[in-house]
Parts: structure tokens; sequence; C-alpha cells
């Protein structure tokens, strides 16, 4: 199994190798731009059919090298397979492979292809990126462009083998919005701060588009994605925190939330924070912090965890933070209820008996939790 983690570090470059590389990002554009058009004529978003009817005539257009072509017909045919295609592509990034990209780990630089042939270009890193790209030869990477702080970045690929892990006492894990991640043994991540940061956000750009002045739109341009970045720091922070709190032979045992926003009832007042719940991204995060420490990741049906109670298995009454159940009077904690639940789904799982979730999968979404079983069965990785 592959571990991939990437480790931005910025471009130490001038005036003159600064307008080299924004002229080959901007022909780089360009070209997926020209590549989508062709796309939408043809009706065509196979990557191999693309790279037949354009290829030829956009290199010799944009003056590129035959691997920056390949890139953007890539780029292009993966976009065009997600739920949101593009309409046009910025010249803020560019695709790197082995062929347009080296790591020179004595010298710190890198050696990228441009338009204007091969460039040397010095590293700005500390002590956690040296670290991270000791010893390493990183075959991809992509180049951007930060156009508000004028800066360059390169996102250097990582990738590592490591093997599947395995566990066998499963620690549940509720994720929400009031909490952000509610653990079995616990461990609780309030989301009051996401929810006020969130609100914020929201009613200071409502302020300035109504406004509509020069300087409102300013202000609106220097906030664009500031809120963003903080979240994923905040995501970031909680799903290491989680992880660390795991120890050997533990299973982290999350909810399935796929499509979850169409499945749940909303409040109106509570429109915006769902909306905005990255719980995708903290499951991501989660996901790939486990598999560096060795801790498989399973997943469940999400149904009935919050309304069953763990000590009788019955229906019972949840009211916002508490739960309730009539059968057996017990009372808890809705949060830590249902993570007791999703720990008791994970143990079901361990002793062979079927989940009621249709598509239970482990950590990579490849390796069905069937083939995760038989290794913590086994006693094998």
């Amino acid at each position: 199994m592959k571990l991939v983690k990437t480790v931005k570090c910025k471009l130490q470059v001038d005036s003159q190798l600064a307008a080299v590389l924004q002229e080959t990002l901007k022909r780089f554009a360009d070209c997926c731009n020209d590549i989508l058009a062709i796309s939408k004529e043809h009706k065509i978003t196979n990557r191999y059919k693309l790279h037949r009817l354009c290829y030829h005539e956009l290199k010799q257009k944009y003056q590129l090298q035959a691997n920056h072509v390949i890139r953007a017909i890539a780029r292009v045919a993966t976009a065009l397979k997600g739920k949101r295609p593009p309409k046009k592509f910025k010249p803020t990034s560019m695709s790197l492979d082995a062929r347009t990209f080296s790591y020179i780990e004595k010298k710190q630089e890198v050696s990228i292809s441009t338009h204007d042939g091969r460039k040397h270009i010095k590293l700005a890193m500390g002590n956690f990126q040296l670290g991270l790209l000791k010893g390493q030869k990183p075959k991809a990477a992509t180049l951007s462009y930060n156009r508000s702080k004028k800066v360059f970045y390169i996102n250097v690929v990582l990738e590592k083998e490591v093997v599947i892990p395995s566990g066998s006492n499963p620690v549940g894990v509720d994720r929400g919005l009031y909490n952000i991640a509610t653990t079995s043994k616990g461990q609780t991540f309030s989301g009051r701060k996401i929810m006020h940061v969130r609100k914020h956000y929201s009613h200071l750009r409502q302020r300035l588009q109504s406004k509509g002045t020069k300087s409102a739109k300013r202000t609106l341009k220097l906030l664009s994605g500031k809120e963003q970045r903080w979240m994923t720091n905040e995501n970031h922070c909680i799903s290491k925190a989680l992880v660390s709190n795991c120890v050997p032979g533990d299973m982290l045992v999350l909810e399935d939330l796929k499509h979850i926003r169409d499945r749940i009832r909303i409040q109106r007042k509570q429109k915006l924070i769902t909306h905005s719940w990255a719980f995708s991204q903290l499951q991501s995060f989660i996901e790939y912090k486990a598999l560096e420490a060795g801790i498989p990741v399973v997943y469940i049906d999400p149904r009935y965890t919050s309304q069953t109670c763990s000590r009788c298995g019955q229906l019972g009454i949840r009211r916002k933070h508490s739960f309730w159940c009539p059968s057996c009077n017990f009372a808890n904690n809705a949060d830590f209820n249902a993570a007791y639940n999703i720990q008791q789904a994970g143990l079901a799982l361990l002793d062979g008996l079927s989940s009621t979730s249709p598509d239970v999968t482990s950590v990579d979404a490849k390796v069905p939790v069937q083939l995760m079983l038989s290794l913590v069965n086994s006693g094998g990785a």
C-alpha cells in the first residue's frame, strides 16, 4: 500500500526567472483551456482519445515540452470526471512529472522544465521540509503561484510503501457539528469555535458584497481563501490529536458519511454550518495520518448510531447534546453514546458479523474490510 504525502516548499526566484515561470504557467493554462474546448466540441473525456486528437497540434502551438502537454491532457481529463467540471483553467499551477522535474538534495534546489529550457531553482525550506525530503527521490510535483503574495511554490509528492495496518481494539469516532469528533476513549473536540468563525466570515462577506465599493472588493479579495486555510489547519490539528491518542492494536471506526447532506433534514438556521461542514477533509486527514502510524481505519453504516442505546440496543431519545433510553433508563452525552455504538459496530466486524453498510471499506478505499479482517485474525500485516 502506498502512503502519499505532499511537501510544500517556497521557490527563490528573481524577476527574470519569475517572468519565465509565469509565461510557462500561462501557456500551460491556455493549453488546458484548448483541450477543454476540444473535449466539449467532440464530447470526449477519455484521456487517450484526447491525446490522439490534439497532442501534436498543441505541442507545436504553445512550444511546450511533450510531457507538459501530456500532463495538461491528463489534468483536463481528470477534472472533467469530477462533480464540478471546470469552465476555465487559470495560470496558477502546473503538473510536473519525472521528466519535467527533479529534486537535487545536495544543493537544496529543484530542476524544472519551462518553455525557455531547464531551470535550476533554489528552495527556501525549514527543518521540517528538509527532514521529509531527506533521501527522497520524488517523481512528481506541482508548480504553483500565489497571486496575492506573488510567490512561487513547489508541492513535492512523496510516495512510501507501507504495510496494511491491523488492529483488534476498535475505537469509535463520532463526527458532528457541535462536537467535530468524539471518541469512545473519551476524547472530544468542540466545534463551537469553528461555528463562530464560519458565521463571522459569512456575515463579513455579506456586508462587503452588499456594500459593493472598490475598497470592499479589495477586502473580499484579501479574505479569499483565509477561512478555508484556517479550517484546514483545524482539521490537521484534530486529526493529529485523534491519531496520536491511539496505540498499536487500535482500529479507528468511522461512519460512512458519503451523501450525508442529502439524507438529513436541516433547519434553516443550520444550513450555513451544515453546508460548510468539512467532514470529508477531516476524514482524509485521519486516513493518511492513521496509515502512517500503522492504525487501520474502517467504516460502518451511520444509520441509528445516534438514536440507539449503547447499553440495551433499543431506540432512545436524543435531544440536542443528551441521550436518554426509555427502555433501560440509560442517560449519557449523545456524542459519547454514538461513539460507543460505532465502537460496537467495529467489534461486530472483527467478530465476522455482517455490517449494515453495503460498502464498508478500509483506509485507502481499495482494500475491502474482509481482507482487513482476515489480516487481523491471522496476525498478518
